[in-house]
């Protein structure tokens, strides 16, 4: 899920009035007298022809690692609304104004865009069997789920495996860990982590230790009777933002330096090495790891200490201030739907002897999400 800013799409769909080779690229002017800059290698690659590119599914044939040098043109022309480009390898491509079109829509396309939570932010809630049997609440449900990062979803059956249930209706594949495929949260004494105890949580997204931590996360609350042990979610993406804005030298610091994380049982261990906040090559916001229970020790010798720890103060106080997190009580029957590289989830200390608490929670991967949305909005067309 990426901050960016809706894409202009302007291209037009009319006829190519007049096409014109520039060094190592075409303008093109349309009949409505729009003009553009076209690269010749990214039309060579883009050639829609039956022998560079497979209508079907929209795959690429043509492979440029074949060619002993980049595509060169022999001739640009244009003629009945189109331009047609003879390369010196003989082969040929036509390009119509609808043709460009289509091509820069797909270049242009993205996910659903984040919207970052407003100071009185409040989750959607969704009633479980809308979701299932209505499908345009199904979409609706999972569209906010892309754009807040989370959605509740309310009246779940309290039974043992209703989230993973929930996913197989949607056809959303589970994610698999050697941890719990199904992982039982309630207070014991020989749990292998701190989830098993009353205590207080600070915010964070499970399975840091993974290179690739599952980046969808269900909650399902079964049984809640104790004092206490409130949720707590906070938008990691909002906390990243303002951080960007204000502390861009400490931000660069928690996207550069790689830190240490595992979690261990009797049974699985997982360690990675990785930044806590990813970026993609735009400088995008597209991540964050964050889990101070299973960040582990950096070498007191790495040159990157003293800036690591200030940059990771800054975004420690950040996720556990107040003011940029929401809290609720999780009623038995009430689920959380997390964008897990995004949401930070916690819990309040509660009081066991108060009564019984236990919840159930599953991983998936966001990726599934985006293509559900896709199929049912007619996004992948």
């Amino acid at each position: 899920m990426q901050l960016l800013a809706a894409p202009v799409h302007d291209w037009p769909t009319c006829a190519i009035a007049q096409a014109t080779r520039i060094d190592r690229a075409i303008s093109i002017t349309w009949a409505d007298s729009t003009t553009k800059t076209i690269p010749l290698v990214w039309l060579r690659d883009n050639c829609m022809c039956s022998e560079c590119r497979i209508a079907e599914t929209g795959e690429h044939r043509y492979f440029m690692g074949h060619d002993d040098q980049l595509p060169s043109p022999a001739q640009v022309t244009h003629g009945d609304g189109a331009v047609v480009i003879e390369w010196s390898d003989g082969h040929r491509s036509t390009f119509t104004g609808d043709d460009l079109s289509r091509l820069t829509a797909i270049a242009d396309r993205s996910h659903v865009q984040a919207a970052l939570w407003a100071d009185d932010f409040v989750p959607q809630r969704y009633n479980h069997d809308d979701v299932i049997h209505d499908p345009a609440v199904r979409l609706a449900f999972l569209t906010a789920a892309m754009t807040d990062g989370i959605a509740l979803v309310t009246n779940m059956n309290n039974e043992s495996g209703e989230c993973i249930r929930f996913l197989d209706t949607l056809k959303l594949p589970v994610r698999d860990t050697p941890f719990d495929r199904l992982h039982d949260v309630f207070f014991r004494t020989d749990g292998y982590n701190v989830a098993h105890t009353a205590e207080s949580l600070p915010p964070h997204n499970d399975f840091a230790s993974y290179t690739w931590p599952p980046s969808g996360q269900l909650i399902h609350m079964l049984i809640n009777d104790v004092a206490g042990g409130e949720w707590v979610n906070v938008d990691g993406f909002k906390v990243l933002h303002w951080m960007q804005s204000h502390q861009p030298d400490a931000l660069r610091t928690l996207a550069r330096v790689p830190i240490a994380f595992r979690e261990h049982s009797a049974y699985a261990e997982s360690w990675t090495r990785a930044p806590l906040v990813r970026l993609d090559g735009l400088g995008n916001i597209v991540g964050l790891r964050f889990s101070n229970q299973l960040m582990q020790p950096m070498s007191p010798t790495d040159p990157d200490v003293d800036d690591f720890y200030h940059a990771y103060y800054l975004l420690a106080r950040a996720v556990n201030d107040p003011t940029n997190q929401i809290e609720f009580r999780g009623h038995a029957g009430t689920m959380q739907f997390l964008h897990a590289h995004r949401v930070l989830h916690a819990r309040r200390a509660f009081e066991p002897s108060s009564g019984a608490r236990h919840l159930q929670d599953t991983y998936f991967d966001f990726d599934d999400v985006a293509s559900l949305v896709a199929l049912t909005s007619g996004t992948a067309r």
